[in-house]
């Protein structure tokens, strides 16, 4: 979703914005002012265009900081921003997968997430832009829906969000 329309829409009663491809640099999203929010943990590309991911987070949302998660990232493969929520025992995910990426190193990268995640007793919330196609079955999406249903993760997104050839 384009920043400028979440600036434009009525958030008051949101805490958490999760962004995928803000195509900003890490300085653009340093300076980034979204009233009443502040960016708590981003990935942004240092060698390519586009890309990324961003969650900023409501200024009186507790949080904290899961920085060993930033070294599961890797530019066009895994960008991920990542934070705890203090007071809810979980780990709010937002990752982003270029359409181009090998699907199988995204598929092992978030297998070790999910692996992380789980070894600390914590709950996992993902919010992502996989650039999969949910509607035609084929061996990598089943590999990803097994990933999911063995971690007791569920796709909530049951619709197109974007339609091309």
């Amino acid at each position: 979703m384009d920043i400028a329309v979440i600036l434009a829409t009525d958030y008051s009663n949101i805490n958490i914005l999760c962004f995928t491809e803000h195509w900003l640099s890490d300085v653009q999203l340093q300076v980034l002012n979204i009233n009443g929010f502040k960016l708590v943990n981003n990935f942004s590309r240092s060698h390519s265009a586009s890309g990324g991911s961003g969650i900023f987070v409501r200024n009186i949302t507790e949080t904290k900081d899961v920085n060993s998660l930033r070294k599961l990232g890797k530019e066009r493969i895994f960008e991920i921003s990542a934070i705890e929520l203090s007071t809810k025992n979980t780990i709010l995910a937002c990752i982003y997968r270029s359409p181009e990426s090998d699907f199988y190193t995204f598929l092992h990268t978030l297998e070790l997430l999910i692996s992380k995640v789980s070894s600390k007793g914590k709950n996992l919330i993902l919010c992502s832009d996989l650039n999969m196609n949910f509607l035609q079955q084929n061996n990598k999406l089943v590999d990803l829906q097994n990933l999911l249903a063995m971690n007791n993760l569920t796709n909530l997104v049951q619709f197109p969000t974007r339609i091309s050839n």
